[in-house]
């Protein structure tokens, strides 16, 4: 067998090879579940509690911009509960690197295809007088 025939018989093993690969770990992706649950609570149906209304509009937000800002949010799952009988209860902070340019947390619940936003706590100066 000639260095050319060797070639081409390696060329199509490694060929075969690439296509298992691909179709072994192809659509596999390197987001960690607490992203997993950030993107699934953000592309779901906003609703907001009367309090959570009243302080976004202390904060001068509105509901889109908070969507926005969320990409800068994750999960505390010491301080959620996630097996809550109805809807798991997520409480969601800041990422450490964004910490000093949002000054709130939110408790978020997560009912099938509707994420209820049930409180924003306003950290630092709180002018609010909402209840």
């Amino acid at each position: 067998m000639n260095f050319s025939k060797r070639l081409k018989f390696y060329g199509m093993g490694f060929g075969m090879g690439l296509l298992v690969v691909y179709a072994v770990f192809g659509t596999r992706s390197c987001t960690t579940p607490n992203e997993l649950k950030m993107q699934e609570l953000v592309f779901q149906t906003f609703k907001l509690s009367d309090k959570a209304k009243c302080k976004l509009a202390c904060m001068h937000k509105n509901e889109l911009l908070l969507k926005v800002e969320l990409r800068h949010f994750e999960v505390n799952y010491d301080l959620s509960k996630v097996h809550e009988k109805d809807c798991g209860q997520f409480f969601i902070q800041a990422k450490k690197e964004y910490a000093s340019e949002h000054n709130y947390d939110l408790v978020m619940r997560d009912c099938d295809t509707i994420t209820e936003i049930k409180d924003i706590h306003i950290i630092g100066t709180n002018t609010c007088s909402c209840q």
